[in-house]
């Protein structure tokens, strides 16, 4: 059976973290079965421009 749920939105992301960190700080068990799948939107021409830009930098040899 998969119990895997979806979450779609950041809003849906950030209230998930919220509810395992306050289950956390109040001592409570987490519970069975956490998994989530985050569908994140396809990625804008500016953050994949940064991504190419570090990939760069990184493949250059230390001086």
């Amino acid at each position: 059976m998969d119990n895997t749920k979806s979450i779609q939105s950041p809003d849906g992301v950030a209230l998930l973290m919220e509810n395992l960190w306050l289950r956390h700080k109040a001592g409570m068990k987490q519970r069975p079965c956490n998994i989530f799948m985050v569908e994140l939107p396809p990625p804008t021409e500016e953050e994949l421009a940064e991504a190419r830009r570090k990939t760069l930098e990184n493949d250059r040899p230390d001086d």
